[in-house]
C-alpha cells in the first residue's frame, strides 16, 4: 500500500494552447509517497498558479481542486496573454511543490486594429514620419501573428479636404502593418486616419496636424 503523502507531480502538465481558451486536456497533479506511489489516501487541496509568466498573464478557472485519490483534475485553466516558456507550479501544505514543463500561450485570431505607432504632426506633402504603424489584435489584446492580411489606411476626419497619398494598403507581416511613404496634401488641424481590413474592428487614430511646406 502506499505511505503518505510526500510530493507533488504533474502527470497531466499543460500543452500550448491559445490565449483565453481552456488549456486541454484537463491538466492532473498527483500527489506520490516518498517512494513515488500515488498516495491514494490523499484528499487534500492542490493548489496551482503561474511559475514563470514570459508573458504577463493571469490563469483563470479552478485553481484550487481537492485531489480525489490523489489525484487532483484542473479543467478550464486559462492564460490571457500570448507568451513562450510559460510554467505551472502545483502546491499543498505540506507537500513538496512540484513545477510543470514550459508551454506555450498562442495569440487568439485578429479581431481588432490598433495604432501602435500613430501619425504624427508632419508637413504638407512630406512622408509622416516616424513610419505609421497598425497592430492586428485578438480580443484580449494580444499581437495576432498569424494576421497577413491587407490593411488600407484613409483619412478620417479631414478638415481641409485633403487628399492621403502614398502606399496606403499594405500586407501585414506578423499581425503588424507599416506604412512608410504617407503623406497628405493640405494643411490643417485635427486630422485622423482610419485602419480597414475585413472583418476588424478598427477606431481612428489620435489626432494629428499638418503644417504647411516650405515655399
Amino acid at each position: 500500500t502506499a505511505g503518505s503523502a510526500s510530493a507533488l507531480e504533474f502527470t497531466v502538465p499543460p500543452i500550448n494552447a491559445t490565449a483565453g481558451t481552456p488549456i486541454t486536456p484537463s491538466i492532473q497533479v498527483t500527489a506520490r509517497d516518498a517512494h513515488g506511489n500515488i498516495a491514494t489516501e490523499f484528499t487534500g487541496a492542490v493548489t496551482v498558479a503561474i511559475g514563470t509568466n514570459p508573458g504577463g498573464g493571469t490563469l483563470a478557472g479552478p485553481t484550487q481542486v481537492a485531489a480525489v485519490t490523489g489525484v487532483a483534475s484542473f479543467s478550464f485553466l486559462n492564460i490571457d496573454k500570448a507568451g513562450t516558456g510559460y510554467t505551472l507550479r502545483a502546491t499543498a501544505p505540506g507537500l513538496t511543490d512540484a513545477t510543470s514543463a514550459s508551454f506555450t500561450i498562442a495569440p487568439g485570431p485578429a479581431s481588432q486594429l490598433v495604432f501602435t505607432v500613430p501619425p504624427t504632426n508632419a508637413a504638407a506633402g512630406t512622408p509622416i514620419a516616424p513610419a505609421v504603424q497598425v497592430t492586428a489584435r485578438d480580443a484580449l489584446g494580444n499581437i495576432a501573428t498569424g494576421f497577413g492580411g491587407s490593411v488600407t489606411l484613409a483619412i478620417g476626419t479631414n478638415p481641409n479636404g485633403s487628399t492621403l497619398s502614398g502606399t496606403t494598403t499594405v500586407v501585414a507581416a506578423a499581425g503588424v502593418a507599416t506604412f512608410s511613404v504617407l503623406s497628405i496634401d493640405k494643411s490643417g488641424t485635427g486630422y485622423t486616419l482610419t485602419a480597414a481590413a475585413g472583418g476588424l474592428v478598427s477606431g481612428p487614430s489620435a489626432a494629428f496636424a499638418i503644417m504647411p511646406g516650405s515655399l
